[in-house]
């Protein structure tokens, strides 16, 4: 049980690495790439996205645990706060800004 959780916490880890040396090298070697701007953001949103699944499984365990699912409940529900907060906070700010232009 803890050669598999060992070796499964290393894949993870290196699968990681490999996620964020990926992101930086298109951020530090743009041309290396030929990407455009838009591409390069969604391509790198895209590399965060994954990581965030793969340290979720790997180093949460979350979907591995017996019994009730409380980790997993108590995630998602963390997980949706944190998304209405910078939502509307987003909202908040876009609006100030529209709110707060002088009249021509």
């Amino acid at each position: 049980m803890y050669q598999k959780t060992l070796s499964l916490r290393i894949f993870g880890f290196i699968a990681s690495f490999i996620l964020t040396v990926a992101a930086f090298l298109i951020i530090i070697h743009p041309g290396l790439f030929h990407l455009e701007n838009r591409a390069a953001i969604v391509i790198i949103l895209s590399l965060a996205l994954l990581q965030f699944i793969i340290q979720s499984i790997f180093f949460l365990d979350l979907g591995r645990e017996t019994g009730p699912q409380w980790i997993l409940a108590f995630f998602i529900s963390t997980l949706f706060i944190i998304l209405i907060i910078v939502f509307f906070s987003i909202w908040i700010m876009d609006h100030l800004n529209y709110n707060m232009m002088p009249m021509s």
